[in-house]
């Protein structure tokens, strides 16, 4: 049935061949070593043409690291541009604290994170970072 259909459900195998989804479950996992998971998302934009321009370029630089060697891959710059908010709020695993039983729970207040936040591009090169910096929204 797996082979038939990779996205069958356990609760279907169970209903056709009659036996309890535990059982299904162990079947799977530990005789047959499958295990479930996630497809990857893939953008719709990567079209036969897009896919050819990425080909073409990734071969255009394998050859001139071919050519060049280490002083090719010395000097290309990689450009990230991450939102930085001003308060990131913690998560869960950071805000838990042991307590003796009798002890009440601790409160916290709802967290989110800021609206405020910057856009700050950070340049590297194969030693690390090259220049960094936040900037402000521009108010026109």
């Amino acid at each position: 049935m797996i082979r038939a259909n990779r996205r069958v459900r356990q609760k279907e195998i169970a209903d056709g061949v009659d036996i309890s989804k535990e059982r299904v479950q162990h079947i799977v996992k530990t005789e047959l070593s499958y295990r479930k998971v996630s497809a990857c998302w893939v953008p719709r934009q990567l079209t036969v043409e897009i896919r050819a321009q990425r080909k073409d370029i990734c071969t255009r630089l394998l050859e001139r690291y071919g050519a060049e060697g280490e002083a090719f891959l010395q000097r290309i710059l990689i450009l990230d541009k991450p939102w930085v908010h001003h308060c990131n709020p913690e998560c869960n695993a950071q805000l838990m604290e042991y307590r003796h039983k009798a002890s009440p729970s601790p409160r916290k207040c709802k967290i989110v994170a800021s609206v405020r936040k910057v856009l700050s591009p950070v340049f590297y090169d194969m030693e690390g970072v090259v220049h960094m910096e936040f900037l402000e929204k521009v108010k026109l």
